[in-house]
C-alpha cells in the first residue's frame, strides 16, 4: 500500500515533539479515544531521517512530546531526538519525514489542518511570552557591562593615582622644576 504525498510530513526534527501533540490534540477533537490514540501513534505513525534512513516509531515521538526537560529518557536516541538532532549517533540531518498511514475513518488532511492551526496558535503564545522574558535577560546583561565598565574605570583612576600622584580630569599634574644651581658642573655641595 502506497502513500499519497499527503500522508508524508517532513519536519525539522526539533519539531517532532510539538507535531505529535498537535496531532494528538486534533485527533482527539476529532472523536478518537485513548485507546485508539494509541493504536495509531504505535500502529500508523512513523518517522524516518531523509539522510540515514533511521526509523523511530510514533511511541518514540510520544515519549519525546509527554517527557519534560528534566526526565531523563529510556533510550539516548530520544536523548538526542529532544535535543534536536538525528536519532543516529553521527547523523547530521535537521529533518524527518513523518509517515501518515491509513486508519479507519480517518482522514490525514482534515487531521493536519486542525494540527496546523493548533501548532499555530501554540507557537503565537510561545512567541508572546519569550518577549518579556528577552528583555528582562537584556536589561540584566545590560546592568551587567555597566558594572563592568564602572569596575575597569575605578582601577584605571586607581592605579593612574598610585603611579603618577594624582586623579586624571580632577587634578592638575606635577610640574616638577629643577634649581639652577644644582644644575651646574661643579661638585655637589
Amino acid at each position: 500500500m502506497s502513500q499519497t504525498s499527503s500522508d508524508i510530513l517532513q519536519v525539522r526534527v526539533e519539531a517532532l515533539a510539538s507535531l505529535c501533540s498537535s496531532l494528538a490534540a486534533a485527533l482527539s477533537e476529532a472523536g478518537f479515544t485513548g485507546s485508539q490514540l494509541n493504536e495509531i501513534f504505535s500502529n500508523h505513525v512513523r518517522g524516518e531521517c531523509v539522510q540515514c534512513g533511521i526509523q523511530i516509531s510514533g511511541d518514540d515521538m510520544g515519549r519525546i512530546a509527554m517527557a519534560g526537560e528534566a526526565v531523563e529518557l529510556p533510550n539516548p536516541k530520544l536523548g538526542r531526538l529532544r535535543q534536536g538532532y538525528c536519532a543516529r549517533n553521527g547523523c547530521d540531518s535537521f529533518y524527518y519525514r513523518v509517515h501518515l498511514g491509513d486508519y479507519v475513518n480517518l482522514d490525514w488532511a482534515k487531521i493536519r489542518e486542525k494540527a496546523d492551526s493548533l501548532r499555530g496558535a501554540a507557537q503565537a503564545d510561545a512567541a508572546k511570552a519569550p518577549g518579556a522574558e528577552t528583555s528582562a535577560v537584556r536589561k540584566r546583561i545590560l546592568m551587567r557591562v555597566g558594572a563592568g565598565v564602572v569596575v575597569v574605570a575605578i582601577l584605571l583612576i586607581w592605579r593612574h593615582w598610585i603611579y603618577y600622584g594624582y586623579v586624571p580630569l580632577l587634578q592638575r599634574p606635577h610640574k616638577y622644576t629643577i634649581d639652577p644651581a644644582s644644575a651646574g658642573h661643579g661638585p655637589a655641595r
